[in-house]
Parts: structure tokens; C-alpha cells; sequence
């Protein structure tokens, strides 16, 4: 009996060499988890590899004056070889999303293999005497000014090619943005492909009516005319229609969407935009030669739909206009990592304005990243050489591209984060502005990378750990796998949309669905911890502690989180198990590292009032702040300020947080000289952030919380600087 492949052999005109081309092809793709299963990636890269065979070999059976029909339709028909590798690769590699990956093999292959072939065809029927040539050339001019127009003239981060379909996305992006433009674009292609057949056709003399070729090209023209509505492009115009709010500063412009920011906090980051502009330039010693845009998106769908990023927080520093997209909900996060992308716009290469260096390219953003209390890069990095020696052997690697995209994301970006920051302080910031472009370190140092890498190693083995908690969170952090080793790559599991779906409810307000959703996400994957998290606070607050109480004694979670430890205090609380309660909330503190004193604090509240008679009632009857307020006790005080700072209502949490002394040796001393300080700059008041800061930073020093202290000066220098540019 013969194989498929052979079947396909004996029956296809194609040259014998081209099923072995593809077959050789998907071995090739096998080599990298990430290109064994039939998605995205492996459905471009077939793509791209078919518009070159199937041109190429349409060629010599043109010239056997084989019918286009058959010659279309044999080419179309070997596109079974890869499919049936990439999908008996399932046997081996799991592919959770066959059926998203099919889709897009339809959508990326057949269409470069139809507009390929009809190429050939035309390209047959003229006196071109090196056709191969020619149509290698056509397609190789295709594919690279796609992306050219694409990336360079448009603020997106999607391509859709002719040649190889598409590019959807940002490599950090597990979940795809699958937009509309890609179905029509792809149809575009397909229209292509039929002008390039009548061409072929009135050039063996055969009669194509000329309203057939003006349609064909009236219809080519509209399509590229309202590229941005068919969704083949993104414009600034178009981007803006949606962020529709402008607020602009010296040195920005900021675009966001007014229905779900308030003006007085856009007014506030606008404040924390030019104090970072400044730190930057400070620290760099350069200013960005042109305004800065920044587009800050109210969502991940908004963000997907319109640039093809959805998590992604993206500085495209090669576009003209110098600009930064980031998810307003993340900004504090990412915005002074992406504005430092900017600036090194101004010593990057002439044109890309970045580096050929991955690693240096982010290892600098991580460097000049303001502190944020937790472990520093030095000190991760720390961590890990004592768990894992030879981190400078391997830091090398992270430099590249391949290297540095390949790996694990936190991994790459802390060490040559903390690489940059080395070299930063051991050689200082000229060197540094000079290597950045070109990666030559040994031209620059007078010493290789390897050799470099070396003492870095060795000086952050030199540095003290500061934290018990670093290695709890390295462990945590460097083990999220990178897209290259996931099992299922760019698979959502239902459990996660129904957990998305139900924070879209509750945002809307609407509690019963939001639980609804989120229950039933918990009873599709029970460990799942973001939707218990959720569930169990709405179940609690709704009367359910008991469903809680039984759910969350059932999951093995428990057993490693402080958050559903705390979620199960509560609920305990809450049916007046106070023994029980007091107990969950010591595992809670068990597990938190030492560094998160907030989180410990608010445990710790929870215990006090658990254990007060009067306020435990108040607990289990979930009332409001106000109800705390009643209470004459410092803890009742203080989580009623919380709980009023939960809502924005920082007046009444400040009120409280002034009017509760509490003692040095008090374990709430320190967050609440933090909440002091953070809720005055919430509130406006810049005087009184930065004096609770400064004292913040102060006290955190003097308990030895070194970097928890280094983010409360920088909070307070942010403060004296907007008081003194007012």
C-alpha cells in the first residue's frame, strides 16, 4: 500500500523534488516546540516557503505548457505533505489550538500559493529569459516592502504579507490578536492573484474582456484606499478617533480614552510623565530630539484591536514620531521602561534608532528603571548565581536576538538589566552610549562580552543579598516558561476567558454574572487561583462564606498562596470561626516574603479585628468604612481607611490615617507612613507626599528595608520636582 506521499506523488504533475522540499521543511520546523505544531509561526514560515516552490516549479510546468487550472490546483493540493507532517506531529507535541492553527494554515497558505503560481503564469508568457530569477526577486520585494510600509510608516505591530500572510503580533503575546484585516487582506491577495492570471492570459493572446482587468484593478485600488477600515493597516488618525482625550505637557503628547480615565488622572500622570522625561535625561545626558506620544489604551482588546498588541507594552523607537503604547491599567509598571526606549532613540543606529543587541536594547530600559521596593536586578541575578553558577557564561547568549527572545523572558530581561547597570557603573555612560548601537564590545571595553559578562558575575556575587525574600521571588518569576517551551503556545484555556469575562462583569457591576462566570471557570479548573481569588471575595461578601469555606478547603492552592489563605480568614471570619480565622490568616503571613509589609499589614488588621468583639460583628456583616469608623480602636481606624482608599476616597483616608497614631514598634508604622505618602499624591497634595515619603524612606532604612526605601525617595524626589515646576 503506498503512503499518503507517494499517493500524492503519482498523482500531482508538480516536479518530485517539491513534496520533498515541504516534507524536508516540517523536519526542520520539528527541531523548535514552538514550530513543531501547526499554528501561527509553522503556517507563515510553510507559507512563505510555498510562494518560492510553488512559483518556482509553476514554472517548469508552464513551460511543458501544462494548463494553469491543473497546475493551480496540483500546487494547492500538495499543500496536504506539510499539513498532515505538522498535524501527525500532535502525536508528539500537544497543540491545544489544532483548530486555530488550522484556520490559519487555510488563511496563510493557499492564497501565496494561488498568487505565486498566477505570477508564474504571467511571468511564463514574457520574453524574460531569467524567470526564476524574476520571480525569485518579485517575491523577495513582496515580502520585505509589506513590511516595510507596515512597520515603518504605521504605529502597529501586526504584518499582513502576500508572501507569507502574516506576522499577528508581538512575540510576548501568548494570546493572538486575530483580527478582521488578516481575512481580507488575504482576499486581497486572492484578487492579486487574479490580475496577475488575466495578465497572463492577454499576454498568450487569449481574450480578457478590459472591464475584467479595470475591475480587477479598480477593485485592488479601493481596497488599498481604505486599508485602514478593511483593518490592513493602523493609522495615528485612526488610533486617536478611539483615545480621543489629548492632554499635553512640555514634552508630550498623551492620548487616552475618556470614558474610562478621568481628567485629574491623566493631570497626575502627566506630572509623573515629565518628571521621568527629566530623571532620564538626567541620567542619560541627552534630551529626545522631538514630542513624545503616549497612547495609553483603557483595555487589552482596545489595544489588540488597533495595533495588534494586546499585553505587549511597546516604544516603537524605528517610527518617525517618538511614542510609547502602553495599557493604562499597567502604566506605573512599564511607562519608565518604555520612555527609556525612547531616549536611546538619540545614540541608536541611524534609521532602526535601536541597537543589534536584544540584550542591550532592554538590558538598558531595565537599568534605568526607577526603584519599585522589590529585589533589584543585581539582586536576582544574585540569587540565582548562588542556586545556578555560571550566569556569566550564559549571559552572552542573551545579547542576540535568538538568544534573548528564545529564552525566558524575566530571566533576559533582569540579567541584562543588571549587566547594563554593571557596566554602567564600572565604566560609566559614555562607553555604554557607544557600544549600545553597534554591540562591538570588544572595539568600546577592549574586552570581548564574555570576558565582561565575567565580572559582572562576579561583582553581583560580591553584592550582599538583601532580601530573605529574593530567592521566593526568583523562583516564582524565572519560572514562567518562555512561547519557545510552552506546551500549548497561544492556547487560551476556556477556564482563563471565563475568568476575563467575569472581571468584565464586575467592572460592569454586574455581581451575579460575574459570579456565575467565575464559578464556573473554578469548576473547569479548581486550583485555578486568579478566579477563586475573585469568586471568593464576591461569594463572601453575598452571604456564601460557606461555599467558600468548602471550596477553598478542597483546593490545593491553599497550600501555597497567601492571597486564598487570606480569602478563607475571611469567610471564616465572616461565619464567626474566629479560631479558624486566626489561623488562616497566620498561614497567610507565612507565606508572604518579608518584603511585603503592606500585604502583611492588612493581614494583621485582619487578625486584630477578628479577635475585637464588637468589631468581628461588623466583619461578618461586611459593612461599609464608616461602620469601622464607630469603632475607637486604631485598627478599625486604619482598615476603614484602606477601605475608603479602595474607592478613590483618599480626603476620608487621609483624614483617618492623620487622626490614628501608631507607635514606632507597631507592625502598620511603616505601611502606614507608605499609604500616607501614596495617597497624598493621589489626592494632589505634593507637599505633604513628599514629606511622607521622605520619612517613609527614612524608617524603611532604618529597619534595614533598603529597597522599599529607595522607592519612597524616589517618590519624594517626584514631588519636590512638580512643586518646584509649579
Amino acid at each position: 500500500m503506498n503512503s499518503p506521499l507517494g499517493i500524492l506523488k503519482s498523482l500531482s504533475p508538480v516536479p518530485k523534488w517539491v513534496p520533498s522540499v515541504y516534507a524536508g521543511l516540517c523536519l526542520i520546523l520539528y527541531g523548535t516546540p514552538l514550530t513543531r505544531i501547526l499554528h501561527a509561526e509553522s503556517a507563515a514560515i510553510i507559507a512563505g516557503a510555498a510562494w518560492f516552490v510553488a512559483g518556482l516549479s509553476s514554472l517548469t510546468l508552464f513551460a511543458r505548457d501544462v494548463p494553469f487550472r491543473r497546475t493551480l490546483t496540483t500546487q494547492l493540493a500538495v499543500l496536504t505533505v506539510p499539513w498532515l507532517f505538522l498535524t501527525l506531529s500532535l502525536v508528539v507535541a500537544a497543540n491545544c489550538g489544532y483548530w486555530q492553527g488550522l484556520l490559519l494554515y487555510l488563511v496563510f497558505a493557499p492564497p501565496s500559493v494561488a498568487l505565486s503560481v498566477a505570477i508564474a503564469y504571467a511571468l511564463a508568457a514574457t520574453r524574460i529569459h531569467c524567470k526564476k530569477m524574476a520571480l525569485v526577486a518579485v517575491g523577495l520585494a513582496i515580502a520585505v516592502s509589506g513590511c516595510l510600509y507596515d512597520l515603518a510608516l504605521h504605529p502597529q505591530f501586526y504584518v499582513y504579507n502576500h508572501v507569507f500572510g502574516g506576522v499577528l503580533g508581538p512575540v510576548y503575546d501568548e494570546e493572538l490578536a486575530l483580527r478582521r484585516g488578516i481575512f481580507t487582506f488575504r482576499g486581497l491577495t486572492l484578487i492579486w492573484a487574479a490580475f496577475a492570471w488575466q495578465i497572463g492570459r492577454r499576454l498568450r493572446g487569449m481574450h480578457i474582456p478590459r472591464a475584467a482587468i479595470a475591475s480587477t484593478v479598480a477593485t485592488t485600488g479601493l481596497a488599498y484606499t481604505f486599508s485602514v477600515t478593511l483593518g490592513f493597516n493602523t493609522s495615528y488618525r485612526h488610533i486617536e478617533r478611539t483615545l480621543s482625550g489629548h492632554v499635553r505637557t512640555e514634552h508630550f503628547d498623551i492620548r487616552y480614552d475618556p470614558e474610562s480615565l478621568e481628567l485629574d488622572d491623566v493631570r497626575r500622570l502627566a506630572g509623573d510623565h515629565e518628571y521621568r522625561y527629566a530623571e532620564l535625561a538626567r541620567r542619560l545626558n541627552t534630551e529626545v530630539s522631538d514630542r513624545i506620544v503616549t497612547y495609553l489604551f483603557p483595555d487589552s482588546d482596545t489595544k489588540a484591536r488597533l495595533t495588534g498588541a494586546r499585553t505587549t507594552n511597546v516604544a516603537p523607537v524605528w517610527l518617525r514620531r517618538p511614542q510609547v503604547h502602553v495599557l493604562a491599567t499597567h502604566y506605573d509598571l512599564v511607562f519608565p521602561h518604555e520612555l527609556a526606549h525612547v531616549f536611546s532613540r538619540e545614540f541608536g543606529l541611524p534609521i532602526l534608532r535601536a541597537s543589534w543587541s536584544a540584550g542591550l536594547i532592554e538590558g538598558l530600559a531595565v537599568a534605568l528603571e526607577p526603584p519599585d521596593g522589590l529585589p533589584t536586578a543585581h539582586q536576582q541575578m544574585a540569587a540565582l548565581a548562588m542556586a545556578e553558577p555560571g550566569i556569566g557564561d550564559r549571559l552572552s547568549r542573551r545579547l542576540s536576538p535568538i538568544g534573548f527572545w528564545t529564552g525566558r523572558g524575566a530571566v533576559s530581561y533582569v540579567a541584562t538589566g543588571s549587566f547594563v547597570g554593571y557596566l554602567l557603573h564600572a565604566y560609566g555612560l559614555e562607553r555604554l552610549r557607544r557600544v549600545y548601537a553597534s554591540g562591538n564590545f570588544a572595539s568600546i571595553y577592549g574586552k570581548s562580552a564574555k570576558e565582561l559578562a565575567g565580572e559582572w558575575e562576579r561583582y553581583v556575587l560580591s553584592l550582599p543579598v538583601m532580601d530573605r525574600g529574593t530567592g521566593d521571588w526568583i523562583s516564582g518569576r524565572f519560572a514562567v516558561e518562555s512561547l519557545f517551551e510552552m506546551r500549548c503556545p497561544h492556547y487560551i484555556p476556556r477556564f482563563v476567558r471565563l475568568h476575563e469575562s467575569g472581571v468584565q462583569a464586575l467592572e460592569q457591576q454586574d455581581t451575579t454574572r460575574a459570579e456565575a462566570l467565575l464559578l464556573h471557570a473554578i469548576q473547569l479548573e479548581p486550583t485555578f487561583e486568579p478566579a477563586l481569588m475573585e469568586w471568593t471575595r464576591i461569594a463572601t461578601a453575598t452571604g456564601n462564606a460557606d461555599k467558600v469555606v468548602e471550596r477553598l478547603g478542597e483546593s490545593v492552592s491553599i497550600h501555597r498562596s497567601a492571597g486564598l489563605s487570606v480569602r478563607l480568614g475571611d469567610a471564616l471570619a465572616a461565619l464567626g470561626r474566629d479560631h479558624e480565622a486566626l489561623t488562616a490568616y497566620s498561614d497567610a503571613l507565612d507565606l508572604l516574603p518579608s518584603y511585603a509589609r503592606e500585604a502583611a499589614a492588612l493581614i494583621q488588621l485582619r487578625r486584630a479585628l477578628t479577635t475585637h468583639p464588637g468589631a468581628s460583628q461588623i466583619v461578618r456583616a461586611g459593612r461599609t468604612a464608616d461602620d469601622f469608623v464607630a469603632f475607637d480602636t486604631k485598627e478599625a481606624h486604619l482598615f476603614a481607611a484602606v477601605l475608603h482608599a479602595s474607592h478613590d476616597e483618599y480626603e476620608q483616608a487621609l483624614h483617618l490615617l492623620r487622626t490614628t497614631p501608631v507607635p514606632v514598634l507597631s507592625p502598620f508604622f511603616l505601611p502606614r507612613l507608605a499609604w500616607l505618602s501614596r495617597w497624598s499624591s493621589h489626592r494632589g497634595d505634593l507637599r505633604e507626599a513628599a514629606y511622607f515619603a521622605r520619612e517613609a524612606a527614612r524608617h524603611f532604612e532604618a529597619a534595614g528595608a533598603f529597597n522599599e526605601a529607595a522607592a519612597h525617595r524616589d517618590r519624594a524626589a517626584k514631588a519636590d520636582w512638580l512643586l518646584a515646576m509649579q
